[in-house]
């Protein structure tokens, strides 16, 4: 697998590639280089099963409808290659979350979604439509709760704090997730994106005095959960599902304050020939179409963003059918998150984090 260095990226560097792109912003998307139509699709994503899902579902159907050939970068933490490759880059499409999405796109390194250049985008639920994304899928976010050692309800962020659960608890890793859904709570607790004093003050208590673990990724967080080492964790809720499907006792909440559900699908990387990017363009239109998003539900576990397919979803995947009440809920906190900040910040906020919250307890 080609990896990408994971160092994080300041403020400075931020600021730096934002000059950078100041003169040639207005121009992305322009670059008309090749006068042939486009003969191939190239993507960059992380590799696993979530590659290959895509790949079966959406991308390998569209590359045979249109006779064109798929070309893959696999590897993690791919945006500073995209940065890097700004005035003449060699991909079209990167898999992404609205947060990077968003943060990149407002440098002008993708290009914005709009009914007009998107097939199928009007067809996408509000809550999933984002200025540089709109979501093949989302994946709602919250609490995992072991069900048989946890008697009294589980509604709030802050059951984590619960003296009585001292030492069963678990909050991921700032590199994994833990940066995202550390500002979520933050918001919940009266901060922002720019003040994040009450997060810092909250989670030290959490680790110094509640004896809270740290879960790495998805699959150490299973192994916690499933062995019932940790009764309380911030967790996928299709994952909390397949832990319960495999014995064991979890149920999944969304807190009362907002959960969060990251929206994915493949963001469009401006400055590529015409003729690329209008294929990006259709392509991401097919990963918006019905029948193929209940297809990924069925694959992945996680609900569809377009409408028709959150309406009608067929018997076996009734269990993702999500209230108007749990929609609003699932990114009420995300949404009030300044992602630029969060991103300039980055590596401040990343070593506050380490030194005075997870080295302190």
């Amino acid at each position: 697998m080609d990896l990408v260095d994971k160092a994080g990226i300041s403020r400075r560097s931020v600021m730096k590639a934002g000059l950078a792109l100041a003169g040639g912003a207005a121009m992305a998307g322009l670059n008309t280089g090749d006068a042939m139509a486009a003969s191939d699709l190239r993507i960059m994503m992380a590799g696993g099963s979530w590659k290959e899902w895509v790949a079966k579902v959406f991308a390998e159907p569209f590359a045979k409808a249109n006779n064109v050939e798929l070309v893959w970068k696999l590897g993690l933490t791919q945006e500073p290659i995209v940065m890097a490759q700004q005035r003449r880059p060699q991909w079209d499409l990167i898999h992404s979350s609205q947060t990077r999405a968003g943060q990149l796109g407002a440098m002008g390194l993708y290009l914005p979604w709009t009914d007009e250049t998107i097939p199928n985008l009007s067809k996408i639920h509000p809550s999933f439509r984002y200025e540089f994304l709109a979501g093949k899928c989302h994946t709602p976010y919250g609490l995992c709760v072991n069900t048989a050692k946890i008697k009294k309800p589980i509604t709030s962020w802050l059951d984590l704090w619960d003296p009585e659960l001292k030492g069963r608890i678990a909050f991921p890793a700032w590199g994994w997730v833990g940066d995202e859904v550390f500002h979520a709570i933050n918001i919940a607790l009266g901060g922002s994106s720019d003040n994040i004093e009450p997060g810092i003050t909250k989670f030290k208590e959490l680790f110094s005095q509640n004896q809270c673990r740290i879960i790495n990724n998805v699959e150490h967080t299973r192994q916690l959960v499933d062995a019932q080492e940790i009764w309380l964790c911030p967790f996928f809720g299709a994952r909390t599902q397949q832990a319960a499907a495999a014995g064991a006792p979890v149920e999944f909440v969304i807190p009362k304050e907002g959960g969060l559900s990251w929206i994915w699908n493949t963001a469009l990387i401006a400055n590529r020939p015409k003729d690329s990017i209008a294929l990006s363009q259709k392509y991401a239109g097919t990963c918006l179409e019905a029948e193929r998003q209940i297809e990924f539900a069925r694959l992945t576990g996680y609900p569809p963003t377009n409408i028709e397919a959150m309406k009608n979803l067929p018997p076996d995947l009734k269990k993702l059918e999500l209230s108007d009440a749990d929609v609003d809920l699932l990114g009420k906190l995300q949404r009030q998150s300044d992602y630029m900040t969060q991103f300039a910040y980055r590596d401040q906020y990343s070593e506050r984090w380490n030194k005075e919250v997870v080295t302190a307890k």
